[in-house]
């Protein structure tokens, strides 16, 4: 095994999933919107703790790392 092929098994392994259709980010939400980022993490967290939403960590399109939100039981 070479050192290459290592990497990319412990990337697949370690590294995170990619973001789902289904999911969205503060970002997105805030830029969908037009709310502040602050604004937009805060209702998605309200959203979360009240049950309405599940979230994960995730990468995102452009490769940054991201709490990803969907609606809980989809």
């Amino acid at each position: 095994m070479t050192e290459f092929e290592l990497l990319e098994e412990l990337q697949k392994e370690l590294g995170l999933p990619d973001i789902e259709a289904d999911e969205v980010t503060a970002q997105s939400v805030a830029d969908y919107t037009g709310v502040s980022w602050s604004k937009a993490a805060a209702v998605l967290k309200a959203k979360l703790a009240a049950g309405e939403l599940t979230s994960r960590q995730v990468r995102t399109h452009n490769g940054k790392p991201a709490t990803a939100y969907r609606k809980a039981g989809a």
